[in-house]
């Protein structure tokens, strides 16, 4: 299982930020006839970019879990409440929780045939995330953020 935060910058200064791949390491998942369970750890996000330098790479993170307030939610959770498959497709209505927030998502879905893969955006101030910012604002964060997260059939 995979799953991936996208984010990007924003800013007079952006040339001197980063758009940022983070992988979240530690998850797990339970798909099964009555629905799906996805419970992620908030703190686990990890950058995964190349063109990022190791030293930025730990402020960046440190600075996510700030943003995330880990200490204080360290869980996000996702739990479907139907989920309609047709053929290779699927539509995944369930609720996020979230910086302890709770809000309803639908998510489509499609099989690769070895993985179930979707995308998802989302606006952090919904979830009453701060997004991040630096320098008075001339660099900061966009407020929506992509997520992508692929299943491997069971």
């Amino acid at each position: 299982m995979d799953c991936q935060v996208l984010v990007f910058r924003e800013g007079l200064l952006t040339s001197v930020g980063h758009d940022v791949t983070f992988r979240v390491t530690s998850l797990s998942a339970d798909v099964g006839d009555d629905g799906i369970t996805v419970d992620l750890d908030a703190g686990s996000l990890r950058v995964i970019n190349e063109a990022v330098k190791e030293s930025d790479r730990k402020d960046i993170e440190k600075n996510t879990d700030k943003t995330l307030e880990v200490r204080k939610h360290p869980k996000i959770q996702f739990r479907s409440v139907s989920v309609v498959r047709d053929g290779d497709r699927a539509r995944i209505e369930g609720d996020l929780t979230l910086h302890g927030v709770t809000k309803p998502i639908s998510v489509e879905a499609h099989d690769d045939g070895q993985h179930w893969n979707a995308k998802v955006t989302l606006d952090q101030r919904e979830y009453g995330i701060k997004p991040f910012s630096a320098m008075l604002g001339a660099l900061k964060v966009k407020p929506n953020v992509e997520v992508t997260i692929s299943v491997p059939h069971v």
